[in-house]
C-alpha cells in the first residue's frame, strides 16, 4: 500500500466526493455507522476521476463501491439503514439507494469480501487493497481522513494498461469477463500476464460459460462487440502479435 502524492489527484478525487449530493450521502452513511468504522471507496469511481484526468474522458460512473471496516461480525448494515431502500446483491454486499441520488452505492463490510473470505485473510485496509482484481482498481479513498491510497493504480492507469492486482482467481469465467469489460470500457492494453490468461488459461467449457456471461449481462450490441474483441485476441499467435495489432 503507497499513498499517492499527486496533487493533481488529490484535489480531483476531493471535488469529486465532495459533490453536495455525493458529500451527503457519504455523511449520511458515516452516521449511521458507529465511530469505529473505517469507511472507504474503492475502485471503479476513484478509477474514472484519474482516467479523466489522465486522458481527458473516462467510462461513466454508476455506482460507488464503499467498503467498512471496524465493526462487529454480526453488525446489519440493512438494520442500520431501515429507513432507506436498500437490496441485497450478490457476494453478501448491499446496494442503496439513496432518495433523490444519481448513483447508487454498493456496501460490502470488510469481512465478507470475496478474497478476504475465500482466504481467511485478516478484515484489514491492506489485505483489501492487496485483494482488488486488478491495478487500474487498487486504489481505495478513506472517507473520513481524505487519504487516498494505491497498490500501482496511477502508473498503470497512465500507462493505459490492465493488470492483475490479485492474483488469487476464484471464478476464472467472472475474471475474465471483468477484463474483457474493462478493456473495452477504457481501451486500455492487457498486460502479458493477463493477456495469456485469457488465451491459455480459460478450457473450453469455461469459455462457453464467459460468452453465457457476455450475453446476460449486456445489452446485444454492446456484447457483440466485446466477443468481437475476445475473438480476435484469440486469433492473435502471440503477445507480440497482440501488441503489433493494437499498434495498427
Amino acid at each position: 500500500m503507497a499513498s499517492v502524492t499527486d496533487e493533481s489527484i488529490i484535489s480531483a478525487v476531493d471535488r469529486y466526493f465532495g459533490n453536495p449530493d455525493i458529500a451527503r450521502n457519504l455523511t449520511t452513511l458515516c452516521r449511521r455507522l458507529p465511530a469505529e468504522a473505517r469507511v472507504v471507496v474503492a475502485g471503479g469511481a476513484i478509477r474514472n476521476i484519474i482516467i479523466d484526468l489522465v486522458h481527458g474522458s473516462a467510462p461513466p460512473t454508476p455506482d460507488i463501491d464503499i467498503f467498512i471496516g471496524g465493526l462487529p461480525r454480526d453488525f446489519s448494515l440493512p438494520h442500520a439503514l431501515a429507513d432507506q431502500l436498500i437490496e441485497q446483491t450478490d457476494l453478501k454486499g448491499f446496494r442503496w439507494h439513496p432518495e433523490g441520488s444519481q448513483l447508487a452505492y454498493d456496501l460490502c463490510l470488510l469481512p465478507d469480501f470475496v478474497i478476504i473470505e475465500a482466504c481467511h485473510l485478516e478484515p484489514t485496509m491492506d489485505n483489501l487493497l492487496n485483494s482488488i482484481d486488478f491495478t487500474v482498481n487498487a486504489i481505495v479513498f478513506d472517507v473520513r481522513d481524505r487519504s487516498l491510497a494505491e497498490n500501482g493504480c496511477t502508473a498503470d492507469i497512465r500507462a493505459r494498461r490492465i493488470d492483475f492486482n490479485c492474483h488469487v482467481i476464484p471464478n476464472r469465467e467472472l475474471i475474465a469477463y471483468r477484463v474483457l469489460l474493462m478493456g473495452h470500457k477504457t481501451g486500455f492494453t492487457l498486460s502479458e500476464t493477463v493477456f495469456d490468461f485469457l488465451k491459455h488459461r480459460l478450457e473450453l467449457n469455461a469459455v462457453t460459460h464467459l460468452l453465457k456471461i457476455i450475453r446476460s449481462k449486456l445489452d446485444k450490441e454492446t456484447a457483440d462487440t466485446v466477443m468481437a474483441e475476445y475473438d480476435a485476441l484469440c486469433r492473435c499467435s502471440d503477445y507480440d502479435d497482440y501488441l503489433a495489432g493494437r499498434d495498427r
